[in-house]
């Protein structure tokens, strides 16, 4: 069993930028290909199902790390809070912040502001506008800087089988089975089968599209996209070693890769269904990086981290390490190499 104390004193919100790497390899731990996942696998996992309900933690600043965002230098004297339902929540998606105003009408008075990646609770939907509340103010905010807040209704399943690290220096076991489900075409360890249902689901009621493109590969299918992009390079004139290296920057190598768990996700969009940076500027990816953590899911390969997790970084993947652990890496800002060791 795993234990740690972890001390989450620090809410980083933007730490964007690439971050040049001077002799240290970055890989690739998904690839290019939009292949569908591998047949289902035939041999069960000995690791039983543990489930629990967990509270739900003070709103996490959701804005994307490669985002540098300032907060507002003034807020307006804030309003008395009125005593109301709620219809759910919203995240700020703004570049920077978003003015709260008197009325449903872009030139009223504005009575206060929502920085980015602040949540705000949702009183009512109103055309282009939400009457919310946040701060200790309410007032409408126009609809295209908000994206919702979504909580899953259901356990989500945990266990030291949902916290495996992998990566060139934490490598499966050889032999590394999993009892998968078929999910979206593709296949996902089962345990998280009913979670992956819900997080689809919930972003489809809120009216964001995903697109499954990879999810489990077997040892097989893992070396044989590696062998192929290895092939590809000595076809280009590299060595044998200096091709098998420059291939591992694309197409992780068999045991190295997330994606023989099952518990890792490559995510699109059908407006957008390229891998690649372009899909943090969708829907789909705010709506993930304002929720995935409720769901037991991280952004694994992020922006400001690479020079951690030998990595590019990839908006598309997203693995599963349970809700605590995701919500904890979400908050503090860290990658999950920094989480396991700290």
């Amino acid at each position: 069993m795993i234990n740690r104390r972890k001390h989450l004193i620090k809410r980083i919100i933007g730490s964007g930028g690439f971050i040049t790497l001077s002799l240290v390899f970055v890989f690739g731990a998904c690839g290019t290909s939009n292949d569908s996942a591998s047949p289902v696998a035939t041999a069960m996992a000995t690791a039983p199902v543990v489930t629990t309900v967990e509270p739900i933690a003070t709103p996490i600043a959701t804005t994307p790390p490669e985002m540098n965002i300032p907060k507002p230098s003034h807020m307006p004297s804030p309003t008395p809070l009125q005593t109301q339902g709620f219809e759910g929540q919203s995240v700020c998606i703004a570049e920077e912040y978003v003015n709260i105003r008197e009325s449903a009408d872009k030139d009223s008075a504005v009575v206060g502001m929502l920085p980015a990646g602040e949540t705000a609770d949702v009183i009512a939907y109103e055309d282009g506008w939400a009457h919310v509340a946040y701060g200790g103010v309410t007032g409408f905010v126009s609809r295209k800087y908000l994206i919702s807040r979504h909580v899953p209704v259901i356990d989500v399943p945990m266990g030291d089988w949902a916290a495996i690290l992998v990566n060139p220096s934490h490598l499966l076991p050889d032999g590394f089975e999993v009892a998968l489900a078929e999910f979206e075409g593709g296949h996902v360890d089962a345990r998280i089968l009913d979670i992956c249902k819900a997080m689809f689901a919930d972003a489809k009621a809120d009216g964001v599209s995903f697109r499954l493109v990879d999810a489990y590969r077997s040892y097989e299918t893992q070396n044989a996209q590696y062998q192929k992009k290895v092939n590809s390079y000595i076809a280009k004139g590299y060595s044998l070693e200096d091709a098998e290296v420059k291939a591992a920057t694309i197409t992780a190598r068999p045991n190295t890769s997330e994606h023989q768990t099952g518990l890792a996700l490559d995510i699109v969009t059908p407006s957008y269904t390229k891998r690649d940076k372009g899909f943090a500027n969708t829907d789909a990816f705010l709506w993930l990086y304002a929720n995935a953590q409720d769901y037991g899911f991280i952004l694994r390969y992020k922006q400001d981290k690479q020079e951690i997790t030998k990595v590019i970084y990839e908006p598309w993947h997203w693995r599963f390490v349970g809700a605590q652990a995701a919500r904890a890496t979400k908050q503090s800002g860290e990658c999950y190499e920094e989480y396991m060791v700290n």
